[in-house]
């Protein structure tokens, strides 16, 4: 259930993030003010798109060197520190990477919609 909860919550996050990009775009009374808009909403969407590449990116690349250290460290007869055994360590770290992946695709999902709707609202005032 918490999961579920957790995906809804995600979801919904991602479809009041269109809606409010819907109404910002759509105040617009020009096709220059449209363009403008629709500019500023698809360098924000690329960014924050970009910034969650790079942090699932930083956190695969983390707990690669979580495991070269916990193989160095077994290997010097160090199993474990005051947090725990590092096989816990890292079983803890591979469990939270992986109940992130979905939020994660539903976000990156909301901002490439997003992203696709402010470049048709760019195309749009751009040649019509």
């Amino acid at each position: 259930m918490k999961h579920k909860l957790k995906y809804f919550w995600q979801t919904l996050i991602g479809i009041t993030y269109l809606a409010v990009v819907i109404g910002i775009v759509n105040i617009a009374t020009t096709r220059f003010e449209t363009a403008v808009l629709a500019v500023l909403v698809q360098l924000y969407s690329a960014v924050l798109w970009n910034f969650s590449m790079v942090g699932a990116t930083l956190d695969v690349n983390n707990y690669a060197g979580f495991v070269r250290f916990r193989i160095l460290a077994t290997a010097q007869g160090v199993t474990e520190n005051e947090d725990g055994t590092f096989e816990e360590q890292e079983k803890g770290i591979a469990e939270a990477i992986a109940g992130s992946k979905d939020t994660i695709t539903i976000t990156r999902l909301s901002h490439t919609v997003v992203s696709i709707y402010a470049l048709f609202k760019i195309f749009q005032a751009v040649f019509s």
